[in-house]
């Protein structure tokens, strides 16, 4: 394999691990993975305050039900009471209390259905976004598994992309190695072309005479005198 072709295939090489790196570091689904793991954060934000509306929710049934059964411990137990029937006073201060108890009854009856209706709104809301959430680690699951499936498929490529690159540039001389390195990073990359008729490839500015006279004798490569890249004359394999 000549000079020439070397370096060819060794920015072709150069040029795929550059695009395969730029891939890897953005490949769409990272991103759609970001995106969903701060939508999954907000999301088990909104379940923390549901568990919080849900329990405020049971603690209002639970303060209902605790009442009723202190109205009707306290009625029990104000029936229980010695009460003199001729003790118009003590009769009174029974019947009052008595009524006062049946009217926080009432209440509690009045209020029991909307705290029990709001309980139930508050646990339905919660379970529907906990099956929410669930399904959405599932897919946040499958799709990191998937990423990282693309990530091993495009590291691959650039490991044997990355071999295949030390075995060119070992092969060049050590002159041709630094010019080479040198034209790489001056040109971004793109620092060997070939030669059409008399036009280079990159450049595309026609070569006169005595410039292609001067590549006629040049061995392997030779340096563009308008671009200045490095111009491949024989690419022979």
């Amino acid at each position: 394999m000549s000079l020439g072709s070397d370096l060819i295939k060794l920015q072709e090489t150069d040029l795929e691990l550059a695009k395969l790196g730029k891939q890897l570091g953005s490949l769409p689904i990272i991103d759609e993975l970001g995106k969903k793991r701060a939508a999954l954060t907000k999301l088990r934000a909104e379940a923390t305050r549901l568990l919080a509306v849900r329990k405020d929710a049971q603690i209002a049934v639970d303060d209902l039900d605790e009442g009723e059964r202190a109205c009707h411990e306290a009625a029990a137990a104000a029936q229980a009471r010695p009460v003199d029937p001729s003790d118009y006073r003590a009769m009174r201060d029974l019947e009052e209390e008595l009524s006062n108890l049946a009217k926080r009854l009432e209440r509690i009856e009045f209020d029991r259905p909307e705290a029990r209706e709001a309980l139930a709104a508050a646990e339905e809301r919660e379970r529907k976004l906990a099956d929410y959430i669930k399904r959405f680690e599932a897919a946040i699951v499958e799709d990191t598994r998937s990423a990282r499936d693309q990530a091993s498929a495009i590291q691959a490529e650039i490991d044997e992309l990355s071999l295949r690159r030390s075995h060119l540039f070992g092969r060049l001389p050590e002159d041709v190695q630094g010019l080479y390195e040198r034209s790489s990073k001056r040109f971004k990359g793109l620092c060997v072309e070939r030669i059409q008729g008399n036009v280079p490839t990159v450049c595309r500015t026609a070569l006169q005479p005595a410039s292609m006279d001067a590549l006629r004798h040049a061995t392997d490569y030779a340096e563009c005198p308008y671009c200045h890249r490095i111009i491949v004359v024989n690419e022979q394999e």
